[in-house]
């Protein structure tokens, strides 16, 4: 089986109130004189709040488009507003440390936490994730930021006129779509942008795996997918019996199902309801289970599976999630991104916006996003197999088990 995820993130800068500041950032103090031990609590620390902000973004979508497959990348959004992040100063960076539930508040730490995760996948055949700075002509980064974003982040910058709008948009989208295997387009709009514009920054990630067990296509049929109690819709049901992780969680009310894909250490994990109409309460059970460590539950079993063939795609403009996640300093006058520019200018973010894109079938999965931020200036014993057939509305996630991190979440509730 062959998924394809496609995620972008994007954050835009503006213009806000003048405030001449000066401001050392040292990179000198970094995680690389902590023990190993200290260093892996860290980011055990930093896998269990990224799932906890997953949780979070989880229910704010889902409550807004509760008929709507939703499909986004946390690591996505929590790259891109942690690069931001590293240019932030006072209450505007710890709203984000606690926000996207940063293990530190040290610009050095935070930035180690992320390396670790990008350096992990940085040469995957199968796993891309890039990073990308746009700045205003005639405006220069501060060397600490392009130094932390370079070495930490990845992530090169280029100059643009955000004035012609239309050309500098051109010229994000076509970098968006080349890292996104052209599953990502038009993630910004000309309109986004405009003189005042200062900052782009952005994360793109592109995921195409093939299933360690793949589903036979003769086994593939036509079957009911049940979008409530009553309602249902024909669509192409997948089948396999194999060996899988699986477990009941009594306290989600639902199956769970982990599905490995090849020569990696990444796998997709379906959270089914027990009740056809059971996902918006799995939301709100999510609330306080600790997702990181969902595969800690399972056992490895003979299970019969049935999996529809589905496409999906998300898009949503993150700043009301965000603000109401606790981060809204960053979008009002009063945002310190004092470590970003060179420049008297006061930043603040305008707009989050984030794309994405799945798709499951025999083979895989291939999927992908985008986030961009705009900133203005201002094993039991085997006996009969499990049964997992989704038939009806569930959650996923593409999980990576090195980093512990959530790289895919959403919900398919009419493939």
């Amino acid at each position: 089986m062959q998924i394809k995820n496609e995620m972008l993130s994007s954050v835009n800068f503006v213009r806000g109130l003048l405030l001449t500041i000066v401001l050392v950032l040292s990179v000198q103090t970094t995680t690389s004189n902590m023990s190993n031990h200290k260093q892996q609590n860290l980011q055990r620390e930093f896998a269990q709040k990224s799932a906890q902000f997953a949780v979070n973004l989880f229910n704010f979508m889902h409550t807004r488009e509760p008929h709507r497959n939703i499909i986004y990348s946390p690591f996505s959004i929590q790259t891109c507003v942690g690069m931001a992040r590293i240019g932030a100063t006072g209450e505007t960076g710890a709203e984000i440390d606690r926000g996207l539930g940063l293990p530190s508040n040290d610009v050095a730490i935070i930035a180690d936490t992320f390396h670790n995760v990008l350096d992990t996948y940085k040469d995957s055949p199968i796993l891309k994730i890039a990073n990308k700075i746009y700045i205003m002509e005639g405006y220069k980064i501060l060397e600490q930021f392009n130094e932390i974003a370079t070495t930490k982040f990845f992530s090169a910058a280029d100059s643009i006129n955000f004035g012609n709008s239309a050309s500098a948009a051109g010229t994000i989208n076509k970098w968006v779509e080349s890292k996104t295997n052209n599953l990502i387009k038009d993630l910004i709009s000309p309109d986004a942008l405009n003189g005042d514009t200062r900052v782009v920054l952005i994360n793109a990630i592109h995921f195409k795996g093939e299933w360690k067990y793949q589903f036979p296509k003769s086994a593939t049929r036509e079957d009911n997918f049940y979008l409530n109690e009553v309602d249902s819709v024909r669509v192409p049901m997948m089948n396999l019996k194999e060996s899988f992780a699986y477990g009941v969680i009594p306290e989600l009310d639902a199956a769970v199902l982990e599905m490995p894909y090849k020569d990696t250490d990444l796998s997709m994990v379906v959270i089914l309801p027990n009740s056809r109409t059971g996902l918006p309460s799995l939301q709100e059970k999510l609330k306080n289970f600790d997702l990181s460590a969902i595969t800690q539950r399972l056992y490895r079993t003979k299970v019969i599976v049935k999996f529809p063939k589905f496409k999906a795609e998300f898009d949503i403009e993150l700043s009301d999630a965000l603000t109401k996640l606790g981060m809204g300093r960053m979008f009002s006058g009063a945002a310190e991104f004092d470590k970003m520019l060179d420049s008297s200018e006061r930043l603040r973010v305008s707009k989050v916006v984030h794309k994405a894109f799945i798709e499951v079938n025999e083979e895989g999965t291939e999927a992908a996003a985008a986030t961009g931020i705009y900133m203005l200036g201002c094993c039991l014993d085997e006996e009969s197999p499990s049964i997992f057939t989704m038939v009806h509305p569930f959650a996923l996630i593409i999980y990576s088990e090195t980093a512990e991190t959530l790289l895919f979440t959403g919900q398919i509730v009419k493939p």
